[in-house]
């Protein structure tokens, strides 16, 4: 995600400390991973657990900030949790993700993982629909951060982005 108005100068900056953020995620409470079983039920959770725990603290923190946003948005809140599963398929750490991110972000080729990489989001709503997931969440993981996609409650869409955004802030040290 590049950071509006810095190029790719503050795009290297933030995935610096993104990288970090990563490095220094923990992992969720038993709490925290009994409320989002709840939330997401036996078809969704697998999916929610086999991402790194950065990830899934990146869901559940992007999570909370939709839930007080939208309380009576079950299906945004889901959506929160699960918007990035699609990055597992990848399975790249910290360093090479930050590489395929700068790789794309200057438009140079990349091998077959770093594009699963950068196309996360098209791979995640695949899994997310075979798993039954909401539309709402198969269509953020797809088309995130973009232009809201039609048939799309633009609220929703607009809350979404800006916690998705907020978390990665918050994530980066920033």
């Amino acid at each position: 995600m590049a950071i509006a108005g810095h190029g790719v100068l503050g795009e290297a900056t933030h995935l610096v400390r993104r990288f970090f953020g990563y490095l220094r995620a923990r992992p969720l409470a038993p709490r925290e991973q009994h409320e989002v079983r709840d939330a997401l039920g036996d078809g969704l959770a697998p999916l929610f657990f086999a991402q790194h725990p950065a990830d899934q603290r990146h869901g559940v923190e992007m999570a909370a900030r939709v839930a007080a946003a939208l309380p009576q948005r079950d299906d945004a809140f889901v959506a929160a949790l699960v918007h990035d599963v699609g990055k597992v398929a990848a399975g790249l750490g910290p360093v090479r993700r930050s590489l395929a991110t700068l790789l794309d972000l200057l438009h140079v080729p990349m091998p077959v993982r770093y594009r699963r990489y950068r196309d996360h989001g098209a791979v995640g709503a695949e899994l997310l629909d075979a798993a039954g997931a909401p539309p709402l969440a198969v269509a953020f993981a797809r088309d995130h951060p973009g232009v809201v996609p039609e048939g799309v409650d633009p609220l929703a869409w607009d809350v979404l982005e800006a916690a998705d955004r907020a978390s990665d802030r918050r994530a980066a040290g920033i």
